[in-house]
């Protein structure tokens, strides 16, 4: 043995790497997240723990993350943690599968930065502070449109406290940033706490979203070399969460009040829309969180149905669902206008339909 050895020792390169399409099994893989185009989702895919227990201690894995992107920064903690109010006991034997940690997030362009660390928490008194983050987190809803204060300042307590914890112990954490030289697209990406040169990769799998080694996926078997955790970018064309966005949701109450005013007639209502429209299309048009696309379908759909609305009407039968929106949704009248009613009326493998959508976007449906 050499007597340098105690007192030194090299750093290692650990594993990070996405796996190539074809090592993943039966999911889309690869596709590129266009600037204005569409959305990514960033999920906390698998994460696992080699040593569950240490002599007579139990542990569990438990992640943090953030991500950065368009000067903000969202913060998301995924673990057993909402458990500990049942039982403590044997955390360690919960699977943490598919846990969104931000997104969708419309991609304007520019940098998205990742920062996550995987955690052995051990079930016991010394670090309930972390497990009560997670409990936290979960009881003000996780992660909506964004970081609310409220989730902001859970976490950042619940960070300060691992700081200074002995028990819970970083395993690996992997910093990356996305940007025109490591482009951002669709896959899945594998952080393993091993160096490099212990890890196989061309054996490595994605298999019914579990990581799985062997020489193909079908022999494979569980991954449980060393601790790791897979995440996933996700893309998305579309978000349909959009009527509750900021900047959209009171225009809800502004086109119902329109439409419910007993006291307009149609020609009056048609008018009052039309004056209302442009700030509508000014909302969706400054929507950060809407790609172009969605800003399109938005417009065009929301324009289609309170037309057929208006149509329905003036031919005098108010509830003949056919006039105004799909056949298979319950007919109400087409007074009753509601976001989540409306259907999308764009398809974007029609170019004729595209044009429309955009024409809509750019001037007033509802003239004449």
């Amino acid at each position: 043995m050499n007597i340098r050895d105690l007192f030194q020792s090299k750093a290692q390169h650990l594993f990070w790497k996405r796996l190539d399409p074809a090592q993943v099994v039966d999911v889309a893989s690869g596709e590129a997240i266009e600037k204005d185009e569409a959305y990514f989702v960033v999920r906390m895919k698998e994460m696992y723990l080699v040593a569950a227990r240490r002599l007579w201690r139990r542990f569990y894995p438990m992640l943090h993350g953030y991500v950065e992107y368009g000067g903000a920064e969202t913060h998301a903690v995924a673990g057993p943690g909402q458990l500990r109010e049942l039982s403590e006991t044997n955390l360690d034997r919960v699977v943490n599968l598919n846990y969104r940690l931000t997104g969708p997030t419309a991609y304007h362009g520019g940098d998205v930065s990742l920062l996550v660390g995987l955690y052995s928490v051990p079930g016991q008194e010394a670090v309930k502070a972390l497990v009560d983050t997670v409990s936290t987190v979960a009881s003000l809803g996780g992660i909506a449109l964004g970081p609310s204060v409220e989730i902001v300042n859970v976490v950042k307590a619940g960070v300060e406290n691992i700081v200074g914890l002995n028990e819970a112990r970083l395993e690996l954490g992997i910093r990356d940033t996305f940007y025109q030289n490591n482009p951002l697209q669709s896959g899945y990406y594998v952080g393993i706490n091993a160096p490099i040169t212990q890890v196989i990769f061309d054996q490595l799998w994605l298999k019914e979203g579990r990581l799985v080694k062997g020489v193909d996926p079908i022999v494979g078997q569980p991954y449980e070399d060393h601790d790791y955790m897979v995440l996933e970018i996700e893309r998305r064309t579309s978000r349909d969460d959009w009527p509750g966005l900021p900047g959209l949701v009171e225009f809800q109450d502004k086109f119902g009040a329109i439409m419910r005013d007993g006291g307009l007639s149609v020609a009056q209502k048609r008018e009052r829309l039309g004056a209302l429209w442009p700030q509508f299309t000014q909302a969706l048009n400054d929507s950060t969180y809407l790609t172009r696309p969605d800003r399109e379908q938005i417009a065009a759909s929301v324009a289609g149905d309170l037309n057929r609305r208006l149509q329905a009407l003036e031919s005098g039968n108010p509830f003949e669902s056919r006039s105004w929106k799909d056949e298979t949704t319950t007919s109400r009248s087409p007074a009753e206008f509601d976001f989540l009613d409306v259907p999308d009326y764009v398809d974007h493998r029609d170019p004729d339909s595209v044009r429309e959508a955009r024409a809509v976007l750019a001037g007033s449906p509802f003239e004449g």
